[in-house]
């Protein structure tokens, strides 16, 4: 029996390459080594479809998320956890000049793990116990407050999808070949 989640990605990847987002030659993913890591490294068993999403592009995704300021890929992941984990929310820990630090009552789930983040201040996270498409949660540093953003993390990649058709449609690329980086 073939799984949504496989379902879902080969319908998210026959859009991006139809509409010119992605291509199979635009993407590159995560070894088997590498995201057994991230999982060691925290503990956790990461949702199937975050699993396959780091399988196929963990690490390059065409124009996916590059019409704006989105740390995305692999290397960020595990920066953006570390950082968030032990500098943003850890009592007693000193930040640097310009960082802002969760409030004491802040609580990030301890099976979380921080899947995007936009200019440092903003990210959004998974939950790795909530089954095989885990919804999408959001947090910024103006009200850290948890709210669900988008309910899977296949209906996360299909809004930016969208997202990277529209800048598409209007030119973006064109006046940003290579669009933006974090």
């Amino acid at each position: 029996m073939i799984s949504t989640v496989a379902v879902g990605f080969d319908r998210l990847l026959d859009r991006m390459a139809k509409s010119k987002v992605a291509g199979k030659t635009d993407l590159l993913g995560c070894n088997s080594r590498e995201i057994n890591e991230l999982e060691q490294r925290y503990g956790i068993e990461l949702p199937l479809s975050y699993r396959r999403y780091l399988e196929l592009m963990g690490h390059r995704s065409g124009r996916l998320f590059t019409s704006d300021h989105m740390a995305v890929f692999y290397s960020y992941v595990l920066e953006m956890t570390d950082e968030v984990r032990t500098r943003r929310i850890s009592p007693g820990k000193e930040l640097y000049a310009g960082d802002t630090r969760a409030p004491e009552s802040f609580k990030l789930p301890p099976d979380a793990i921080l899947i995007a983040g936009r200019l440092d201040a903003a990210w959004q996270f998974i939950r790795c116990t909530d089954g095989d498409d885990s919804p999408v949660w959001y947090f910024d540093e103006n009200e850290w407050l948890i709210k669900q953003s988008d309910a899977s993390v296949l209906d996360w990649l299909n809004c930016w999808c969208g997202i990277a058709e529209e800048a598409i449609k209007s030119g973006y690329f064109l006046q940003n070949p290579s669009g933006t980086t974090p």
